[in-house]
C-alpha cells in the first residue's frame, strides 16, 4: 500500500535538509515496539528521512508480516500525521488500513498513538486497535 505523503505532497521534492532549530530531527532509524491492544507487542524498525518539518518514513516489524508508512510534520517536541498498515496472511490475515498517528518526540525517543484504524478494501481478521508506537533512536 502506498501512503500518501502527507508533506511531500504539497511541495515540490528536495533533497532532505537538517530540520530547523524549532523543530525535533527524527530523520535516522529508530527500533522497538509497536503494541496493540488486541495483538501481542511486535518488534519493529522505523527508518525516517526528513526535509524542515516534513516527516515521512516506513516501518516493519522483525518478522516482517507487518509494514507500513508514516508521514506527517514534527514540531519542536512531537509529530503529528498518517499511518498506514499492511498486514500479510501470514501476519494474521491480508489486510491494509490507515489511521492518524501523533504523540511526543525527542532526540532520542518517541512515543506515538493511534485510535483506530480503518481498513483499505476488506481485511481478513482484525486491524490493531489503540496503537502505542515506542522507540529509540537506533542510528542517523
Amino acid at each position: 500500500m502506498v501512503l500518501a505523503a502527507a508533506c511531500s505532497a504539497s511541495r515540490t521534492p528536495t533533497t532532505p535538509s537538517s530540520p530547523p532549530l524549532n523543530v525535533v530531527n527524527l530523520a535516522g532509524t529508530w527500533s522497538g515496539t509497536l503494541e496493540s491492544a488486541n495483538f501481542p507487542a511486535k518488534t519493529v524498525t522505523l527508518t525516517v528521512v526528513q526535509g524542515g518539518n516534513c516527516v515521512d518514513g516506513a516501518w516493519t516489524t522483525a518478522s516482517s508480516d507487518w509494514t507500513g508508512a508514516i508521514s506527517g510534520y514534527a514540531a519542536a517536541d512531537s509529530f503529528s500525521g498518517q499511518f498506514s498498515f499492511e498486514r500479510t496472511a501470514d501476519g494474521g490475515g491480508k489486510c491494509s488500513a490507515v489511521g492518524t498517528i501523533a504523540g511526543q518526540s525527542g532526540t532520542a525517543s518517541l512515543r506515538w498513538t493511534s485510535n483506530d484504524l480503518s481498513a483499505v478494501g476488506s481485511c481478513t481478521g482484525d486491524l490493531p486497535s489503540m496503537i502505542v508506537l515506542t522507540l529509540t533512536r537506533t542510528g542517523s
